[in-house]
């Protein structure tokens, strides 16, 4: 068995020489290092430069639409009876459009049944029904209200309105503050009768 040489002192002192070479030459090209804080994720995905003119229509039509639904309010609100029969008509609609649509000649292609909403819901029902038929291009709707109600449960939690028309003379007052409604009649015994309305719509505007 063999024993390697001792290294010679002349090579021990190059070998200190390199690695305080090689040290210096660390230092020099990157500078004080220094450890990474540790932060939470804060990625940000790149995001394209918006449109200002989109975005300002964006913004305005929301505007409108916030405004225009508000604006479903209670002010000259009538209470119909549940069998009362319901005909409504803009200024300037011609009568053989609205003898159409109370014949049933108009089919709807949507229905909303309002059987057991509240009248908040039942409100942002019928606002949204409407934009959204406007906006598939439908012309004529079928809203389900129903006749007389169990009522509904106040502050106090107390039932009111029961036995009432209630959802029926909501939608009644409401359909009249849209802009988007030209009629509406009740319908005929087949699809509701007094507890149901046919709705016309104005044609979807198109863009130019």
């Amino acid at each position: 068995m063999s024993i390697p040489p001792e290294p010679d002192s002349k090579d021990i002192s190059k070998a200190q020489d390199q690695s305080v070479e090689y040290s210096t030459d660390f230092g020099t090209a990157f500078g004080k290092a220094s450890p990474l804080k540790k932060a939470g994720r804060q990625t940000k995905p790149g995001s394209k430069t918006p449109d200002p003119l989109s975005t300002a229509t964006r913004r305005a039509a929301a505007i409108e639409q916030v405004r225009e639904k508000a604006a479903l309010g209670e002010q000259g609100f009538e209470m119909l009876e549940s069998e009362q029969s319901i005909t409504y008509s803009r200024v300037g609609l011609d009568s053989g459009s609205l003898r159409r649509l109370s014949n049933g000649h108009m089919r709807p292609t949507l229905t909303l049944d309002l059987h057991g909403y509240r009248i908040d819901d039942a409100r942002d029902s019928v606002w949204n029904a409407v934009k959204h038929g406007q906006s598939e291009g439908d012309r004529c709707l079928l809203i389900v209200h129903g006749k007389a109600g169990a009522g509904y449960k106040d502050e106090h939690g107390s039932v009111r309105g029961a036995g009432q028309a209630l959802i029926k003379s909501h939608v009644n007052h409401w359909l009249q503050q849209l802009d988007a409604v030209l009629a509406f009649t009740s319908a005929l015994p087949k699809d509701g009768g007094t507890g149901a309305l046919y709705v016309l719509l104005k044609k979807k505007t198109k863009r130019a």
